[in-house]
């Protein structure tokens, strides 16, 4: 999938900083239009405006990519094999996440992850349309082309195996686990993903997975 004339990799970690650059300026703008809104804390947390301007600032940062050759996406037409495949991959790791789940919180102290009841208490202030937007759409979006796209696909191009692991675990660490049960529920989709990328080289299928993961997650919720 990837070109032969492959971007430099200082290419791919500066146009990575400027998503992460514009991510910044545009929270610090949500920030201040929610202050001079008379919003309370809470409803800083998730808005439409906030939600828009994560998207924004990825969308411009492919387009940067896109400007320094750096491709995530192709062409070429996905069959319904690869959408199969990345279906199964991923309904697998649903099922081994809720038996550990199930085996956490029957056999531990584990009740729930702390980001979980985070997610519930900011979500619980937002509208159903905006929830589903913002776990169900931007999230798989922007998180797969972070881990997968940028970190993965790009920057381990050429130890794509090593890239897996690194991005599993980051996926992982970046969720925020506060124990060994909690560490397992994030890492195991992360590989799952992962996997899906190695085994297909197509980042769509990676974003297609983990929409059907926060999907389901969504709506069994």
């Amino acid at each position: 999938m990837l070109e032969q004339n492959q971007p430099r990799i200082w290419t791919i970690i500066w146009v990575f900083g400027v998503y992460l650059l514009l991510s910044l300026i545009f929270q610090i703008a949500s920030i201040v239009w929610d202050v001079f809104a008379g919003n309370d804390a809470l409803d800083m947390v998730v808005t439409w405006h906030s939600e828009l301007l994560s998207l924004a600032a990825m969308l411009i940062a492919l387009i940067f990519a896109r400007w320094q050759r750096i491709r995530f996406f192709s062409r070429a037409r996905i069959s319904w094999k690869g959408f199969l495949f990345a279906a199964v991959v991923m309904l697998a790791a649903i099922g081994i996440s809720s038996l550990v789940d199930y085996l956490g919180q029957n056999f531990s102290s584990y009740t729930n992850t702390q980001n979980e009841i985070l997610l519930e208490d900011v979500y619980s202030h937002a509208s159903w349309l905006l929830s589903f937007m913002s776990i169900v759409i931007i999230a798989p979006f922007v998180e797969e082309i972070i881990f997968r796209g940028f970190l993965m696909q790009q920057l381990f191009r050429n130890r794509l195996w090593l890239g897996w692991i690194v991005s599993s675990l980051l996926f992982c660490a970046a969720h925020v686990p506060t124990d060994f049960v909690s560490f397992l529920l994030y890492l195991i989709p992360g590989i799952a993903l992962g996997g899906i990328l190695y085994k297909t080289k197509r980042l769509e299928l990676t974003i297609f997975a983990h929409f059907l993961n926060n999907f389901i997650a969504f709506i069994w919720t």
